[in-house]
């Protein structure tokens, strides 16, 4: 890979990007645009850990005690969910009921294609990661697959799309993937934090002893204990959504392709609204104490009920667009 990053380097002598050891001796992709801003993808998870705008402002959190360990899930950041949102129990995405708490793609060793790691005609830089079905993911998930992930580092946003595409055999039924881009976006006091774009969707309240969907009636969302909430992408208006006060705007979106790459179908993406409070805070070992005042996710996805099934050689694909306010 070395070789691929030094003519990714070349390619554009403000643009640059390189390959570096990161926390724990992992490998790291480390993307600097001409602009400034500055982001770190880890081929463990294929998780972008840092996204610094171009006046340094830090856009994403990670937790000070993330384990980097090259087996166990980094917190925070982006990881990558798939092929199931939720514990193990939850088997509704075909699989045995035997996988981790939201699948393996987050803690799995992601490939970096270096055809398409490179810099862009128009000066952004790109990585794109790769992961494919194995033994050990059909034993978990039965299904063949193939991921690519590819992250766009643009002068004042960030791009990530996931696409997973079907490779079970032509007699095979389509399958049904879960996925989410788990985005910790970070604050200055998620206590003052407003998340605005979602009123008048329909949500699930993970939290409440009967998990029915409900009308969200507030133009704000406001953090005022544990948050746990999904909000059903086929009820919310087709809109960006906004942090204030610290300025974050994420556009977010998914499509169906058809084995040409033609799209079929377009949705609005379901999404997670999550903060954990103190307590669960102090009972995760990888979450700083304090760190849930630092944080809120919001986390687009494909996760309700209603997601759309994938045809052998056809794909899902989920993005993301992350654009501070400069």
């Amino acid at each position: 890979m070395a070789d691929l990053l030094k003519a990714a380097t070349g390619a554009n002598p403000v643009s640059r990007i390189a390959e570096g050891t990161g926390k724990g001796g992992l490998p790291v992709l480390i993307l600097t645009h001409g602009s400034g801003a500055v982001c770190e993808v880890y081929p463990h998870g294929a998780t972008v850990t840092k996204y610094t705008s171009p006046t340094g402002a830090e856009v994403l959190w990670t937790s000070e005690s993330a384990v980097f360990d090259g087996a166990k899930a980094i917190r925070g950041g982006i990881p990558v969910v798939f092929p199931q949102f939720g514990p193990a129990a939850d088997a509704r995405v075909g699989g045995p009921g035997t996988m981790a708490q939201h699948g393996f793609a987050r803690t799995a060793a992601w490939t970096v294609d270096a055809a398409g790691t490179k810099i862009l005609d128009s000066g952004d830089p790109q990585a794109v990661l790769t992961l494919a079905d194995s033994a050990a993911t059909r034993a978990l998930w039965p299904h063949a697959f193939a991921c690519s992930y590819t992250v766009v580092l643009q002068a004042a946003a960030l791009h990530c799309e996931l696409k997973i595409t079907n490779r079970d055999g032509p007699e095979a039924p389509p399958f049904s993937p879960q996925c989410l881009l788990h985005t910790y976006l970070a604050v200055d006091d998620v206590q003052r934090a407003m998340v605005h774009g979602l009123d008048g969707a329909k949500y699930v309240d993970k939290l409440a002893a009967e998990p029915e969907p409900r009308d969200e009636s507030n133009p704000a969302i406001r953090f005022r204990g544990e948050t746990d909430r999904v909000y059903l992408g086929s009820s919310r208006e087709s809109q960006p959504l906004t942090l204030r006060p610290s300025g974050s705007r994420l556009d977010c979106h998914a499509v169906l392709l058809d084995a040409a790459d033609t799209i079929t179908a377009e949705f609005d993406a379901d999404v997670v609204v999550w903060n954990p409070h103190v307590d669960k805070a102090a009972r995760m070992g990888d979450f700083d104490d304090d760190g849930w005042t630092k944080m809120c996710c919001l986390e687009p996805g494909v996760v309700a009920a209603d997601r759309p099934s994938v045809d052998t050689n056809g794909s899902l694909v989920l993005s993301q667009t992350i654009s501070p306010e400069l």
